[in-house]
């Protein structure tokens, strides 16, 4: 396969973003990730987005081009729920190599926090898959509730606590605070945490992520013609998938959240171990999300992800730095879009470009999403250039 590279990346502030239209945002996004890379809209003869539940087209990629006034002959919308960006990520690189594309355009957002009410974002997100239509949304489960049965079951097996949960959370909390485009950035304590009202027993409302408004885009083309270009060179170096089921009445284990195939993989096609990974950006709607994601992904043995937090092995200078950028926990949860800040973090850090946060060694970086309630995974490793 022909070597890719991310050229061009766009984020802004996630929150509350009035007087902004969906496709308006998208747009911005694509325009400053072109910026970013010294290229032009008229560049671009790819666009692949994933369609926000914050705007009405059904052919979104097609909208924002013609919004953009460009006319690219590839536009695409994929679904992929949070494992989206490694998605869109590998389909543009497979365009790159396959001569469909020289450059391709990867924007993600929504704006669930401003556009879509509270309630009505609940109910789509519940209708929209994860809850079984049949045998699970009669009897009124959310996803959070879902979410709840599966900590519950891992505090059973592996004799975890609160304070397990509450180390996640504090975890991306810290980090948060220094990242400038981070939606909470509230100091948090263990004290503060149990202080909030139950959502989905066991889980409290600082297990949960924030609804925010944002995203980001990505720009994509061939390693060759990358080292032409403004940015220093980040290299995807492998991708990787797996999805053995959408909903949770139908999962083997309610433990394991089933992602460590999609990093295999992805350690295989790019010819890594683990051991080379110098920084982890881990999928995590909810605390127990981030616990098991970890484990499943071998970072830390069964039930044991709580402790190497609270031992700061996940700190950003512990042995494995991890979403030091606040997680979807702090950084936000942009709707449909979560999960693209973990890309953008994994770029930032690659291209020495992250101030007061930046890593002193970052060679290798795993960008983690998961789809659904542990339905979906995909994991992509990047690499200096």
């Amino acid at each position: 396969m022909t070597d890719s590279a991310i050229v061009g990346i766009a984020e802004l502030p996630q929150g509350k973003m009035p007087g902004v239209t969906p496709m308006g945002l998208h747009s911005g996004l694509a325009r400053m990730a072109l910026d970013d890379a010294g290229l032009k809209p008229g560049d671009v003869d790819a666009i692949i987005t994933l369609s926000p539940r914050s705007d009405p087209y059904l052919i979104h990629a097609t909208a924002l081009a013609e919004f953009m006034g460009i006319a690219p002959p590839v536009a695409l919308t994929v679904e992929g729920g949070g494992a989206a960006p490694a998605v869109m990520t590998d389909m543009a690189r497979m365009m790159i190599a396959g001569g469909r594309a020289k450059t391709v355009l990867v924007v993600s957002a929504d704006m669930p926090l401003s556009v879509v009410s509270r309630n009505a974002y609940v109910n789509t997100l519940a209708d929209a898959g994860p809850v079984h239509p049949d045998i699970e949304r009669p009897y009124g489960p959310s996803v959070p509730s879902l979410f709840g049965i599966c900590a519950r079951a891992y505090m059973d097996q592996y004799g975890a606590t609160d304070e397990d949960l509450a180390a996640a959370a504090m975890h991306d909390r810290r980090h948060a605070m220094a990242h400038p485009n981070a939606h909470m950035r509230q100091p948090m304590t263990l004290e503060s945490y149990r202080a909030t009202q139950m959502i989905a027993d066991p889980l409290r409302l600082l297990d949960c992520t924030p609804v925010s408004d944002g995203g980001a885009a990505v720009v994509v083309t061939s390693l060759e013609r990358a080292r032409d270009l403004r940015q220093p060179v980040v290299k995807v170096l492998g991708a990787g998938f797996c999805a053995a089921r959408l909903h949770l009445s139908a999962a083997a284990s309610l433990t394991d959240s089933g992602a460590g195939p999609s990093l295999g993989d992805a350690l295989t096609q790019a010819g890594r171990a683990a051991s080379d990974l110098d920084l982890a950006l881990v999928y995590d709607c909810f605390t127990i999300a981030l616990l098991m994601n970890i484990e499943a992904l071998g970072l830390a043995p069964s039930g044991g992800a709580g402790a190497a937090f609270r031992a700061g092995e996940f700190n950003a200078d512990g042995r494995l730095p991890l979403n030091i950028h606040g997680g979807l926990l702090s950084h936000g949860y942009p709707g449909r879009a979560a999960g693209i800040s973990n890309l953008i973090e994994a770029v930032v850090q690659l291209r020495g470009q992250a101030g007061d946060r930046q890593l002193k060694r970052v060679e290798t970086t795993l960008t983690h999403g998961m789809g659904g309630v542990f339905a979906t995974h995909g994991t992509l490793l990047l690499g200096k250039g």
